[in-house]
């Protein structure tokens, strides 16, 4: 075995053919980039869930008027 061959261990990690290849047009590094971006992230599989959303004590709520307040009831007639 001379030292330019390869075994079957060392070239099993090696592609056989490319992951991308550029049929028509002359894309520039980052089109190529920003693509493989988006096929990595698509193909990750992980699903992601909104994060829960908690709003108590938000400052927000200091502006709502009061239910049950002294004016609450101003067109109450009786």
């Amino acid at each position: 075995m001379s030292g330019t061959e390869q075994t079957g261990a060392e070239n099993a990690g090696a592609p056989t053919q490319p992951f991308l290849t550029v049929v028509r047009g002359n894309p520039t590094d980052e089109d190529v980039a920003a693509l493989v971006a988006v096929l990595a992230a698509a193909a990750s599989g992980a699903e992601q869930t909104p994060a829960v959303r908690d709003d108590w004590g938000s400052a927000i709520d200091r502006l709502r008027p009061q239910w049950g307040g002294p004016s609450s009831f101003t067109n109450l007639r009786y």
